[in-house]
């Protein structure tokens, strides 16, 4: 119990002062996670307190984080050439920076880092791990972490999963994302490995595979017999449901409990829809992005995205404005600068995601009030539609057709300006008059000033389709036993036995 109190005290020193984190104080805590599962049952308290900051008062926590920027930003300017170049060009202290000299430091495009990752790299530091996001939207951006880093990020999942009560060494884990996904893959599977529970790489590929190993019923000692956790994108969730319902699965097939998705937009008809396959299962949403890791948002019963501000400074890019002719909020890109002692590789500062937010406005009454917050993702900001009538963001057009039984899952759309709003192109079971008023009513429901809406039989037909996750497509053979062999083997079978 004292060493564990040691290891708690030593986390809580990193996370508030900045300091490096101790790998054995993270293994200690695990371990006594592990252990009080095992013999209670349970983990009393649960929540992410341990891994949260001190909670501050506004004052206080714009001290804090602007300490941490200088930090990083001393680093930055005297270690990386790209920052080296900007801070001596804007003659710029890093060690005497304040909140209006921050404010004049440009943001870092996506497609400077995307260019250029080498010249994010700290000298000195020793990378040990070269990642790249998936390229859904555009070319695949780099960058590099440390053997130290990812240690402390698996560690780090692996108590807050434990504390949460979201994984446990009983588990069966399906990791259902792209194999290209390198960074989250590893954290995540390297969190399973040292919780105890067993994990096993799916991909993206056919989803009547995937199905088949979700099904699959196993004799594991001291494990679950079915996949308990899926870890999964949510565009290849809704491909699952239709391919699983088709296919005739229904809850009774799976022992599903817990499922995460990230990476994309979550819909509540993505989730309704999914009960009618794996039943009530419990989802995981929160945010997080390969540039900015671990930098990532933590999703509250309001729907809220809170940031830890130990972990960095989140800001909102703002692209538009309220108008009195709009009732529309301001919208703007999601802007965030990794503090130490969470990175120390490819430094950033002030990195435009790209993922389009809404400032919350007004006094916060959720469970993580005393969190700064925005509003959840409404999509990238190159895949918004501006027109006449304001910006049309791509949730508010997912959300609508994701809750129409007469739309596939996962929804496949384009959506451009026309005169005087959008015109959306949809793939739907039935081109029929009530569709059409179906789909064209749940549109404008959402806001959405619509002027042309075109249903089309074949994804194929759609002029301007929407990205999508699961169209990162990894092939496979398939199981033996899911398709009989063609009559040549069965006759060349027969001759040799003969």
């Amino acid at each position: 119990m004292f060493k564990t109190a040691l290891a708690q005290l030593r986390l809580g020193l990193s996370i508030a002062f900045g300091w490096p984190f101790a790998h054995g104080s993270l293994d200690a805590l695990i371990d006594a996670l592990v252990d009080t599962r095992r013999e209670f049952g349970a983990i009393e308290n649960g929540g992410d307190e341990m891994l949260a900051g001190p909670v501050l008062d506004e004052e206080m926590r714009r001290d804090v984080q602007l300490r941490r920027f200088r930090a990083q930003a001393v680093h930055a300017a005297r270690e990386t050439p790209y920052y080296a170049s900007l801070f001596e060009s804007l003659r710029l202290d890093p060690t005497k920076l304040t909140w209006d000299d921050i404010a004049r430091l440009p943001y870092t495009p996506k497609e400077t880092l995307r260019d250029s990752p080498d010249q994010f790299v700290r000298r000195g530091a020793c990378p040990a791990f070269r990642t790249t996001t998936t390229g859904t939207t555009g070319w695949p951006t780099a960058v590099y972490f440390s053997h130290h880093e990812m240690r402390v990020y698996s560690a780090l999942n692996a108590i807050a999963f434990l504390r949460l009560g979201q994984l446990a060494p009983e588990d069966l884990v399906l990791i259902s994302t792209s194999s290209r996904a390198t960074l989250g893959n590893t954290c995540f599977a390297q969190a399973c490995q040292r919780i105890g529970a067993t994990w096993m790489m799916g991909g993206l590929v056919e989803p009547a595979l995937t199905l088949d190993l979700l099904a699959e019923k196993h004799d594991l000692p001291g494990h679950k017999r079915q996949v308990s956790f899926l870890n999964i994108y949510p565009s290849y969730l809704g491909q699952l449901v239709e391919t699983g319902l088709a296919m005739g699965y229904r809850p009774g097939d799976f022992g599903l409990e817990r499922i995460s998705v990230g990476g994309e937009i979550v819909t509540p008809g993505l989730k309704r829809r999914a009960a009618e396959l794996f039943g009530p299962v419990k989802f995981i949403e929160g945010y997080g992005i390969t540039e900015i890791w671990p930098v990532g948002g933590t999703l509250c019963s309001q729907g809220h995205l809170h940031f830890e501000p130990s972990q960095g400074l989140v800001e909102i890019k703002e692209f538009t404005q309220p108008s009195t002719l709009s009732p529309q909020p301001s919208l703007g890109t999601l802007v965030a600068t990794p503090f130490p002692p969470y990175r120390d590789t490819t430094v950033v500062l002030r990195f435009d995601t790209g993922d389009v937010v809404q400032p919350v406005i007004g006094a916060l009454t959720c469970e993580h009030q005393h969190l700064p917050a925005t509003s959840t993702i409404l999509g990238k900001r190159r895949l918004c539609v501006e027109h006449e009538q304001g910006v049309t963001v791509p949730r508010d057009v997912i959300e609508a057709l994701e809750d129409l039984d007469a739309v596939p899952l996962p929804a496949r759309f384009g959506c451009g300006a026309a005169p005087g709003g959008v015109a959306v192109e949809v793939v739907t079971r039935e081109q029929t008059g009530a569709v059409r008023s179906r789909a064209g009513d749940a549109l404008e429901a959402r806001g959405i000033p619509l002027r042309a809406l075109r249903l089309v039989e074949d994804p194929s037909e759609l002029t301007q389709p929407y990205p999508l996750r699961c169209d990162l497509r990894e092939t496979s053979f398939k199981p033996t036993l899911t398709h009989p062999a063609p009559n040549w083997a069965d006759q060349e079978a027969a001759r040799i036995s003969a």
